[in-house]
């Protein structure tokens, strides 16, 4: 189907768990007002991506409500013909339940990533309730964790319950001010006195860490001392590699052998480490390669620091491993032979768990519940809770939450949805398990979807006001979605799955079949019916939400102006705009963003679908010509996409570039060829640039270079000392062998070639996360990181241009062309919140003022500005213009 694993969504999270480390966030300083003038306009076209949550306004026809996982909320007012983005004020673009108060029904709840945001206007203005952020209450709405989160007392606006993704269900009577714990399920009595840690399927990263001080007891002896150790319980798994990492007072760094096949025992046992277990540190003999020669051992006296990293395919992959202590252990008394253990640090005392830092994806203490996807408040019988958990099926309240109830169902529930008019009726949710329904107020459960396709996922029901017979239901079946129809309370059933595309308003074309114009649902994730005519029926679903009219029996697309899209590049040439996007391809428009046509893919492709990063475009021999760096969907090796007629035919360029995926040194867990430069002396020069170091005898990613057009690629026999890189890659328009590479991280900064490749330099270091590079025809080169800097000498001094005192990336970079001194920045963060900021400069950076203006997503990483019709463009979540 169209979004496979590896989705601009689930990338956006990716790059956010690699790179939060070293990012945060405040203010800016340096700054004009802002204008109130910067009015945007929006420019892109709708759907493409990931809908996940929708509802209906309760008394105006036509209005819902939806949410995406990138781009925040949209709303409609005519069911779905037109939207447009609601974001001011939202805590975070990624949403994932929505409800709305039916006794107060301009007020609106969105939980987002960040915590529970509030609107009583109907959505035009939110606001983030107090607390309920992911490191406070998590009273948050998390992609595949929440369904139907959400629910409002029918009776009192004030009361609402929320599930929360940690495994609780929390209530406020107060509108979402305060909260208390309403429901959650008791931890294992093992748990007592013990930390728990998970390495891995947490945020998506490849290591994680723990550590905590250490100080040898004052009354032992340094030389009874014989290693050091902890009392451990594994869970059966083998991660790639895990090490004790001891440091000293000295500086002196020691590491364990490979430690991976402790987690494989499931009993607790004393693991002690000795001197022979240890060696020096190998980053530490890289600085200190003399140490090698007097190394005599590690000296427990002078410990001071121990760490525990544990790595490999984490993202995918969990180790879980239960700690009681951690100990010095000393020589056997004569006649034992079991050594004295003195604790280190004692996890059943109290605030223990406190004293351990984490770094990557672990999890302290007690285990995560699961999550808890939906909640809902009976109609007719208010003090009547229900909600759906993971691990334990439904549960239900009788008495407004004070107590609950198991109820005897499948133990991972997805939704629940009472009978509008009749409290006993309740219908559940239960992914492969099907639908089942309770007659008796949840006494007893009764299949209801036996003749369902096998393993398709069921993930909500829903049931019209106007006749209760009437029921709905969503499934999965892979990337395939069904919507399946009763009309007699879930004794018949009729299904259905293709849905009508409209073109005009989603132009991609992936997994349409264009002679008939319908594609298939994909990965429905809400239906919601409207109050005021129930036979309209919408679904949010991926890539293409779509709505029925006749009661389910069809459905058309209904995504204009719902952009979701992931641009990450935009070029204007000859009166057309194109644009490259993750997951959608690549896009032009002849009319400056009125309509839009898809170049490729014409169908969805195995070996083309997927992400598009960078395009240029040049006329060669009379003939448009366009390059563009494509890495597709399924694992399948990085290429580029080039024309030779204005896109008009095709062809895939893989030779000579990596034909496996890069992993080493990668920002996003794998090498994507985000970089592009064509050398403006000479257009059949280009350089492209993939992210990721050689390893294991491979070719690894770095600089490659093309000197027929783009036809064939040879990588650069000699790199920069840093292939780690965003968008940093750069030709000087004044010498064709000048080359400008920007890196991430260590090693981070500027390199300089100029010698056409065959040789670099590092020419800049005051910021090693440069995420872009620009070069203007006079030679002046720009390079961004936290801030903007400019060398107009080629590289050899710079001038910092910005004073931001907030830590956001600044990606985008533009200079007017005909006006040096104009010049605009874009900063962003990188978890999902609403933090960043378009800049504009018109006395070279002097002074800057602040031009975000209404834009609804304002973190975009791509601008570039047409003067052709003076206008900024603003691209990632979204495309946006605005007239300067």
């Amino acid at each position: 189907m169209i979004t496979p694993a590896t989705t601009p969504r689930a990338l956006i999270r990716l790059m956010g768990a690699a790179l939060s480390v070293m990012l945060a966030t405040a203010t800016v300083g340096r700054l004009q007002g802002a204008p109130a003038a910067a009015d945007w306009q929006q420019a892109g076209w709708g759907g493409g991506g990931y809908f996940y949550c929708a509802a209906y306004h309760p008394t105006q026809d036509g209005v819902i409500y939806m949410g995406g996982d990138v781009a925040g909320v949209y709303k409609t007012q005519d069911n779905g013909r037109n939207w447009r983005i609601i974001n001011n004020g939202i805590a975070a673009y990624g949403i994932f339940s929505l409800a709305v108060d039916h006794l107060n029904p301009q007020t609106v709840y969105a939980a987002t990533e960040e915590g529970l945001s509030k609107s009583t206007d109907g959505g035009e203005h939110w606001q983030t309730l107090p607390k309920t952020g992911k490191k406070e209450l998590r009273i948050t709405g998390e992609k595949n964790k929440s369904v139907r989160s959400i629910a409002v007392d029918p009776s009192n606006g004030n009361i609402v319950y929320a599930a929360s993704p940690a495994g609780k269900v929390y209530k406020s009577i107060d509108g979402g001010q305060t909260w208390a714990v309403a429901y959650e399920k008791q931890a294992p009595a093992e748990y007592a006195g013990v930390l728990r840690v998970q390495y891995g399927k947490v945020n998506g990263a490849y290591f994680g860490d723990i550590w905590l001080s250490a100080a040898f007891p004052s009354t032992a002896k340094a030389s009874d001392c014989i290693g050091i150790g902890f009392t451990l319980k594994g869970d059966g798994s083998l991660p790639k590699d895990s090490f004790l990492i001891i440091k000293t007072n000295t500086g002196v760094t020691y590491r364990s052998k490979n430690l991976n096949t402790l987690y494989q025992d499931t009993e607790w046992r004393d693991i002690v480490l000795k001197a022979s277990d240890f060696a020096l540190d190998p980053d530490y003999v890289k600085k200190h390669p003399e140490a090698v020669a007097t190394y005599t051992g590690p000296d427990w006296a002078s410990v001071v620091r121990l760490d525990l990293p544990c790595s490999g395919p984490l993202p995918t992959q969990a180790t879980v491993s239960k700690f009681k202590k951690f100990f010095y252990a000393f020589a056997p008394a004569e006649g034992t032979s079991q050594p004295p253990l003195v604790t280190i640090l004692d996890f059943s005392a109290p605030g223990s768990v406190k004293s351990v830092q984490v770094l990557g994806n672990i999890n302290l203490g007690t285990p995560p519940s699961a999550p808890i996807s939906g909640v809902a408040v009976a109609p007719t019988n208010p003090s009547w809770v229900v909600a759906a958990t993971r691990d334990t099926g439904l549960v239900m309240s009788k008495d407004a939450g004070r107590t609950w109830t198991e109820l005897p169902t499948p133990k991972k529930a997805a939704s629940v949805t009472f009978d509008p008019s009749n409290a006993n009726i309740i219908y559940g949710s239960f992914f492969t398990d099907g639908v089942l329904k309770s007659t008796d107020g949840g006494t007893s459960w009764a299949g209801i979807s036996a003749d369902w396709k096998a393993k398709t996922s069921i993930l909500e029901v829903a049931v019209s006001t106007a006749n209760t017979l009437d029921v709905y239901a969503i499934s999965n079946l892979n990337w395939a979605g069904i919507v399946y129809t009763s009309h007699d309370g879930g004794k018949s059933w009729t299904s259905a799955s293709k849905v009508a595309a409209d073109l005009s308003a989603n132009p991609t074309l992936d997994n349409v079949n264009v002679s008939t114009g319908t594609t298939g649902l994909s990965a429905p994730t809400n239906i919601t019916i409207n109050p005021r005519n129930p036979k309209d029926i919408f679904v949010s679903a991926n890539w293409r939400p779509c709505l029925s009219t006749d009661s389910g029996l069809t459905w058309t697309e209904r995504d204009r102006g719902a952009d979701i899209s992931c641009a990450t590049d935009i070029r204007f040439y000859k009166g057309k705009t194109y644009v490259t996007n993750m997951d959608e391809g690549t896009l032009v428009s002849d009319d400056a963003g009125k309509s839009w046509r898809q170049l490729w893919p014409l169908k969805h492709d195995e070996k083309l679908s997927g992400h598009n990063w960078r395009v240029a475009i040049n006329e060669i021999n009379g003939a448009d010509r366009i390059i563009v760096t494509s890495s597709p969907w399924g694992g399948i090796p990085v290429h580029t996409v080039r024309s030779t007629d204005s896109g008009k035919t095709f062809n895939v360029i893989k030779t000579d570039l990596p034909d496996y995926l890069v992993q080493p040194n990668t920002m996003w867990g794998q090498g994507y060829p985000r970089a592009l430069a064509v050398d403006p002396s000479n257009p059949q020069t280009v350089y492209l640039g993939i992210d990721g170091d050689p390893a294991g005898g491979k070719m690894g990613g770095g600089i490659f270079k093309s000197e027929d057009g783009g036809a064939t690629w040879n990588q650069l026999p000699n790199q920069p000392d840093s292939r780690r890189m965003y968008y940093g890659l750069a030709v000087d328009p004044t010498d064709s062998k000048r080359i400008f590479w920007g890196t991430c991280g260590d090693k981070g900064g500027v390199y300089r070639s100029s010698d056409g490749g065959a040789s670099w330099e590092k020419v800049f270091s005051n910021d090693t996360w440069i995420w872009n590079i620009l070069t203007t025809a006079d030679g002046t080169i720009y390079c961004s990181g936290q801030q903007l800097w400019r060398s107009t000498d080629h590289g050899q001094s710079w001038k910092q241009l910005t004073h931001f005192t907030d830590k956001r990336a600044m990606v985008g970079i533009e200079v007017h062309p005909r006006d040096p001194k104009t010049l605009w920045v874009s900063c962003t963060v990188w978890d999902n919140s609403a933090n960043g900021a378009i800049y504009k400069t018109t006395d070279g950076g002097t002074t800057w003022t602040d031009i975000t203006g209404n834009i609804p997503y304002i973190r975009p990483q791509v601008i570039r500005f047409n003067p052709a019709t003076n206008e900024l463009w603003a691209g990632y979540v979204g495309l946006y213009k605005i007239k300067q």
